[in-house]
């Protein structure tokens, strides 16, 4: 008896293990100092779905986007040299769009449409609805160094460590905010 009741326990332990697991990565939400930026997007309808025109122009995509960056605009916030902007994929940890050098707070949509800025959503087809997290960070100045990769699989958290390092160490990120936009093949 003893013995089945252990059996249990790790069976259950291992069942809850497995589905976590399976769970889309959670992204590191807190925000230095507690501050968070106000972000929004005019090119995220009312149910939270980006229209085609912000999708790739690239299979599966069918029929294809055009590749615009969705318009998006934020809070400036005081001692911000520059603004870095992200759009990544949660669902299949994928980086969609990186800006770093940013001085302005409002993005046009289809502001950014080179494959070298800005990649349009483009799930595969029967994968369900995925979940793109567009994100503005105010930084202290430029970040040191950021090899990261858009149109690739990353994580998360390498991006937002990126952008807090520069030449006055850690703590580069003085606020931060995100929208979430849906788009499904």
């Amino acid at each position: 008896m003893k013995y089945q009741a252990v059996a249990v326990a790790l069976l259950v332990a291992l069942l809850a293990s497995g589905v976590t697991g399976c769970a889309r990565p959670a992204a590191d939400d807190a925000t230095p100092g507690g501050f968070e930026i106000a972000v929004s997007s005019a090119s995220i309808g009312a149910a939270g779905e980006l229209p085609i025109e912000v999708a790739a122009d690239k299979g599966p995509n069918d029929p294809p986007g055009d590749n615009q960056s969705p318009q998006l605009s934020w809070d400036a916030v005081d001692g911000a040299a520059y603004y870095a902007v992200c759009m990544f994929d949660e669902d299949a940890n994928w980086l969609h769009w990186l800006v770093l050098d940013l001085e302005k707070t409002e993005l046009a949509q289809g502001e950014y449409t080179a494959h070298s800025n800005y990649v349009g959503p483009y799930p595969p087809k029967n994968s369900g609805r995925h979940h793109y997290r567009i994100e503005v960070f105010a930084l202290h100045e430029a970040p040191d160094h950021v090899a990261l990769r858009i149109d690739a699989k990353q994580a998360y958290s390498e991006i937002v460590r990126s952008l807090d390092q520069s030449g006055n160490g850690e703590q580069n990120t003085i606020a931060r905010g995100h929208i979430i936009g849906h788009y499904e093949n």
